[in-house]
């Protein structure tokens, strides 16, 4: 597979279930190294190096985990201190509203719903305002509130020139996007 892809533009990754959309897009985001080739992000016109690859890219996954023994706001705390900002960083009280779970930020995550949750990995993807985002399956268990909130995050990603990949087996949000590759192509 070979793709360039450019900031401020939305590419849609398909395929049926099992054929490696997840995998490509753990490969994109740096935590899962690929069997052979290389992947490059490049940002202002440098390198990222592999190592710092991961703390450019918001990723959004069913997979991800967050720790349900804290608030949403421990979450994003504990992001905000990995990722070498302040635990009181105003964004995490922005992110909470955007994702409309502020009402919601000091209850224990364990009593969310599983839409609840998927809003709580959106939290952590934008927590850091990376340049990148992955958004694997990002509208999965979500009501249309949850879809309406991913879409917005989108369009607003967009303006603000970021690169967003979408991997989905969602028709209407594959047509959303302004690039389609379906990986079945490059196997």
């Amino acid at each position: 597979m070979d793709l360039q892809l450019v900031g401020g533009t939305t590419t849609a990754i398909t395929g049926p279930n099992g054929s490696g959309k997840s995998t490509l897009v753990r490969i994109l985001a740096g935590v899962l190294t690929p069997a052979k080739g290389s992947v490059e992000l490049t940002l202002e016109g440098k390198k990222v190096e592999d190592e710092v690859r991961p703390l450019q890219c918001g990723l959004v996954a069913p997979y991800l985990n967050v720790y349900d023994g804290f608030s949403p706001r421990e979450n994003l705390q504990f992001l905000a201190t990995v990722r070498g900002f302040s635990r009181r960083d105003p964004r995490i009280d922005e992110v909470l509203e955007r994702v409309q779970l502020a009402s919601r930020a000091d209850d224990m995550v364990h009593t969310f719903s599983s839409g609840m949750i998927q809003r709580m990995r959106l939290a952590c993807a934008l927590v850091s305002d990376p340049p990148v985002l992955l958004l694997d399956e990002p509208t999965a268990t979500l009501d249309s509130d949850g879809v309406s909130i991913v879409r917005s995050v989108i369009d607003d990603a967009l303006e603000r020139g970021k690169l967003v990949l979408v991997a989905t087996n969602e028709p209407r949000e594959a047509e959303a996007c302004q690039h389609r590759v379906d990986i079945r192509d490059y196997c």
